[in-house]
């Protein structure tokens, strides 16, 4: 299992790797108001998607990868706010000009980089003219070297392909987008402030205990642990905005 599925297979419920401050700042950077109609894609995206209706009153649509991740099917009064789709980033289920904004958190760096350019090329065809893009991805935060790309590979166990902040560019670019501006911040799966803000503390706890009542799991755990930090000058994550 990739690496955040087996953070899940602990506990872990925030699998984004800016945590909950980049989704917050990817909100306000696409400044999402009422009356805009906004897609939401990645890890939980149900419920992201609800709660960015709640808090900026557009309405919202989730692409889900199953029936359960549609959290708001038997509720018709969130309904009305935020529903769901299943479906694939790479071929989305929508007609052209869709959407005001399109959210895309934690996706498109867990793609290979033809997936990627065929995702970006169907988000701006989903889009309205003047749409916005957000996106809250995996970056390096300089060049790695590659025997830092081949620890991230063997870490990860499944597709991840982060760039550099001129490769989300010039990605974002080829597919249409301009006007791009982006800030940084970090990795947030292992650290304190990252936990503290992410997870409850029984959630924490709960996390802790899992990797250690197995000895396999201790050791992924904590080499992954110790990848992120010692090498924390390489990993970042981009929280970049694009105009179609």
């Amino acid at each position: 299992m990739s690496l955040p599925e087996f953070l899940a297979s602990l506990g872990k419920t925030e699998l984004k790797p800016g945590g909950t401050y980049a989704t917050g700042a990817l909100i306000r950077l696409l400044e999402l108001r009422g009356g805009d109609h906004a897609l939401v894609c990645g890890p939980n995206a149900g419920s992201t998607a609800l709660f960015v209706s709640m808090t900026t009153q557009a309405t919202t649509e989730a692409l889900v990868r199953e029936e359960s991740e549609k959290v708001t099917e038997n509720d018709p009064s969130l309904k009305r706010r935020s529903t769901a789709r299943i479906g694939k980033a790479e071929a989305l289920p929508f007609p052209d000009g869709h959407f005001h904004a399109a959210m895309v958190e934690a996706s498109l760096s867990y793609m290979h980089p033809l997936q990627q350019a065929a995702a970006l090329k169907e988000l701006h065809r989903v889009l309205k003219p003047g749409g916005r893009i957000g996106i809250h991805e995996l970056c390096w935060r300089q060049p790695p070297t590659p025997e830092l790309e081949q620890a991230l590979q063997s870490l990860w166990r499944g597709p991840v392909a982060p760039m550099v902040v001129r490769g989300w560019w010039d990605r974002l670019e080829d597919a249409g987008f301009h006007e791009l501006q982006n800030e940084l911040a970090v990795v947030s799966y292992f650290t304190r402030k990252g936990l503290q803000a992410d997870e409850e503390a029984e959630v924490t706890a709960q996390i802790f205990h899992s990797a250690f009542e197995d000895a396999d799991k201790l050791a992924r755990f904590s080499a992954a642990y110790r990848e992120f930090t010692d090498n924390r000058r390489y990993y970042g994550v981009i929280i970049a905005r694009g105009v179609k």
